[in-house]
């Protein structure tokens, strides 16, 4: 295992679930989960902050969380709902997603955490805003918690809605998405790279944004700071490709990595586009074998 280990870790808050797939398949995942998962892999030490159902697939998520040597003291149980489960298909190697409802991970209550200076980032997606508990505690940690904050931005109809934008990306140190999220909350036709620029300095004009990242599939990535022009970062394609799945969760969680560990974002990039090409290897979006994780920003 890769030993770029922080003194602070990442306090990572959403969804856990399995993502089943036509042929029988279920996979642990969530991308909040797979960025925890992958953190770990590479040898920092997330705190996974979630809720499971009291039930099979609840237990499949602990044990698992247990086996790969994750935290679990913030892994709230529920007896009266369900673990999160994804029916997924694939169109063109492409996934679609059916996010069943009223599942455990919807009412996610706020952490037992007194002194939050332990941890470097907060990072949080848009998916868990969908219920109101657990947007009432997202809301609570942004507020109590003062940390640098990552936001991956998941456009899930019908799980979006633009009005949650405000809350949860103002002032946000980093804020990822793809460039036809971007092009959705800013309505400036994300084309073309000076597109991406214009449509990025509307987002920070309006909501105080530092940093970006934006991914575009086939076509890389874009990396904007608040003190520089931008970094263009070409796509690694993979060979064979097997399935996105997991893709910009991989790409999400070494750009975090590189963040904590204070690394030149050139390189950080870079690493983030072979993991994510690594990742569209394999099925699914995580791996259990250590030595994936190995030498990712060698």
């Amino acid at each position: 295992m890769s030993k770029l280990n922080s003194s602070r870790s990442p306090l990572i808050l959403g969804e856990v679930l399995f993502d089943c797939f036509p042929d029988g398949r279920q996979v642990l995942g969530g991308a909040p989960f797979n960025v925890a998962w992958n953190l770990h892999g590479m040898g920092f030490a997330p705190t996974m902050v979630s809720s499971i159902g009291k039930d099979d697939a609840g237990q499949k998520v602990f044990d698992a969380m247990t086996e790969w040597g994750m935290r679990t003291s913030q892994m709230q149980t529920r007896d009266d709902k369900p673990t999160g489960a994804v029916e997924v298909t694939l169109k063109g190697g492409e996934p679609a997603y059916d996010i069943l409802q009223d599942r455990a991970w919807d009412y996610i209550e706020r952490p037992v955490i007194e002194d939050y200076s332990e941890f470097s980032y907060l990072y949080y997606g848009s998916l868990a805003y969908r219920s109101e508990k657990t947007a009432e505690t997202i809301r609570t940690l942004i507020e109590r918690s003062g940390l640098p904050r990552f936001v991956d931005l998941n456009v899930r109809p019908p799980w979006f809605d633009e009005s949650w934008v405000e809350v949860l990306v103002n002032e946000a140190d980093w804020l990822k998405l793809n460039h036809e999220e971007l092009q959705r909350i800013t309505g400036i036709s994300c084309d073309s790279t000076d597109n991406v620029r214009r449509a990025v300095d509307k987002v920070r004009t309006a909501h105080k944004v530092a940093n970006f990242c934006i991914t575009s599939g086939s076509k890389g990535a874009f990396l904007a700071t608040n003190d520089g022009d931008g970094i263009e970062i070409a796509v690694t394609k993979p060979d064979p490709l097997v399935d996105t799945v997991g893709a910009g969760d991989g790409f999400a969680s070494v750009l975090l990595a590189g963040l904590i560990s204070g690394r030149p974002l050139r390189q950080v990039g870079d690493a983030a586009s072979r993991f994510a090409g690594k990742v569209c290897q394999n099925q699914g979006a995580t791996r259990n074998d250590k030595s994936f994780y190995n030498d990712v920003f060698a």
